[in-house]
């Protein structure tokens, strides 16, 4: 019986499509596309991204995208039945009974006994230690002494904050969540790959900023220094994404204030 990615691959050779055709239509890595053929499912970061690659695929080659995931959804299933077996509860050990560390009696006569200690040190402290009475000393009388009061110095005035000057487009991203991201800046591939939750990237252009993500949803963004919107919820994929310094006021929050 063929696998998924042999399947994918007859069907994209019976139409007489190149694996580059599908990558420059969709925007997804052509190793990624190859490993998708060859079953090497781990090379491609996320389940969710491995839908979306699926998804987008059948579209390209013309065939039901939605047979191709119920296909790998059954494949995916029977693996976790061959890793962890039919039934995934596994019985909880059993608790050995540990018979108590102290017994009631031996604790009835412990507190006892340190009541009794307790009792004859405060008889000790009253007979023997207790503290002789101290006659009140009188407390002295002072004369007012006038406040004068010292005018405060006056702060200089605070320098105004330096606003940088910035020219083309500048996009930071700080990542929430794991996201695959494929960033182009005026033409040119400049980051490929996935980001993990923690980290950063900032691209620079001068006429445009073109991106395919994995996950629209997993990254806080500002666009020229001001807060922009996500591209989209998470887990969902966004492709062929165009930032210029005419439309980038279209992607900024809406509290955000649109300037030149």
């Amino acid at each position: 019986m063929a696998s998924l990615g042999q399947e994918l691959k007859r069907e994209r050779e019976l139409r007489g499509i190149s694996l580059r055709e599908i990558a420059d239509s969709t925007r997804i890595s052509l190793r990624f596309l190859q490993a998708l053929e060859e079953d090497r499912l781990d090379v491609i970061p996320g389940a969710f991204f491995i839908r979306a690659i699926l998804r987008s695929y059948a579209r390209s080659i013309g065939i039901d995208e939605h047979q191709v995931l119920n296909k790998y959804q059954e494949i995916y299933t029977f693996e976790e039945q061959l890793q962890y077996g039919e039934s995934p509860e596994r019985p909880m050990p059993r608790r050995r009974h540990r018979p108590p560390l102290f017994s009631r009696k031996s604790v009835r006569i412990a507190g006892l006994t340190v009541a009794v200690i307790g009792l004859g040190l405060v008889l000790l402290y009253f007979l023997l230690l207790s503290p002789e009475k101290k006659q009140p000393v009188p407390a002295k009388t002072t004369q007012p002494v006038a406040q004068v009061e010292v005018p405060k110095p006056i702060p200089p005035p605070e320098p105004e904050p330096v606003v940088e000057e910035i020219k083309g487009l500048r996009l930071e991203m700080t990542f929430i969540e794991e996201t695959w991201i494929h960033v182009y800046a005026d033409g040119q591939s400049v980051w490929d790959g996935t980001k993990n939750r923690g980290e950063s990237l900032e691209v620079r252009a001068e006429r445009e900023v073109r991106l395919n993500i994995g996950n629209a949803g997993g990254s806080d963004l500002t666009i020229n220094g001001q807060k922009a919107k996500p591209f989209g919820p998470s887990g969902a994929v966004r492709l062929d994404i165009l930032i210029t310094p005419e439309n980038y006021h279209d992607f900024l929050d809406a509290g955000q204030e649109k300037t030149g």
